[in-house]
């Protein structure tokens, strides 16, 4: 009915014609897709779930929207629960050290504090990943404010020489301005004389949780749990070498380039720095 008065009244919209006759546009749209519409859609879906197992409904819908298809959340999160095609989730990750008596303790400069710019605020943090031929650790640096791994780097030990190495690596990369801020736990390896002397060298500032407080490095523990939900834990290693492998082409080749975030306007870290004006859109 809509479909043959359109021609009649081209200046009336689908929404007004709808309201004038008392039809659910819902019913006029869901009449215009093609027969295999749903099937494409379940295609999409699947492929998008599959590549990245951590998506919810939400990035879903995104993606989808990027891809060219019109729905809405619910319909999304509707098809999702019918198929099975829910993200899985994963255990919270275990601390891997712990400060020595006489180490130096900073206060907490991030908590409260949202970052204007890149390189104003990074989280550094460690984990254990286990492989056949033993365990390894991950030590990561993140940008607070636009989320992006700026450097890491595994070892077969969570020690000072590890974090160094990651730090090493992000000054490098990154070159940030007098007063950065880099927050972490109070781990023996971020409370090193070493470590700290490296950080005030570059003109940074030391910031820490508080003891038994991980929630004040959030940011730094949610990036590990989603590194081990679509990644860790969905692989077996046998060697650190294919750890190793395993690590680069999922932070480097795809978490910081094309994995959303919903903090960032559901863009990847590199779109949100590439952006013009960085902050988060709809």
């Amino acid at each position: 009915m809509i479909a043959s008065l359109r021609p009649a009244f081209p200046r009336l919209s689908v929404h007004r014609m709808c309201a004038l006759l008392g039809v659910p546009r819902s019913l006029v749209y869901r009449r215009s897709r093609s027969p295999d519409w749903r099937t494409s859609l379940l295609k999409e879906v699947e492929e998008i779930v599959t590549t990245w197992l951590g998506y919810g409904y939400r990035r879903v819908h995104r993606e989808l929207r990027r891809r060219g298809f019109t729905l809405g959340e619910h319909r999304v999160r509707r098809v999702m629960r019918e198929e099975g095609l829910w993200s899985r989730s994963s255990h919270r990750p275990q601390g891997v050290t712990r400060r020595r008596k006489g180490d130096a303790v900073f206060p907490n400069l991030v908590k409260g504090r949202a970052p204007e710019s890149i390189n104003e605020i990074w989280v550094a943090d460690m984990t254990r990943i286990r492989t056949d031929s033993g365990p390894c650790y991950l030590a990561s640096l993140i940008d607070l404010h636009s989320r992006k791994v700026v450097a890491w780097s595994v070892s077969r030990r969570p020690n000072t020489e590890l974090a160094l190495a990651c730090l090493e690596a992000a000054l490098e990369k990154r070159r940030p301005d007098a007063g950065w801020i880099h927050h972490s736990d109070q781990g023996s390896t971020y409370t090193a004389r070493d470590y700290v002397s490296r950080v005030l060298l570059s003109k940074g500032r030391m910031s820490m949780s508080r003891a038994g407080c991980p929630i004040e490095n959030a940011f730094a523990e949610s990036f590990f749990r989603t590194l081990k939900s679509e990644e860790v834990h969905l692989n077996s290693y046998a060697s650190y070498l294919e750890l190793e492998a395993s690590l680069s082409r999922y932070i480097d080749g795809s978490y910081n380039t094309t994995r959303m975030h919903s903090a960032l306007g559901y863009r990847s870290p590199d779109e949100f720095e590439a952006s013009p004006k960085e902050g988060p859109t709809n």
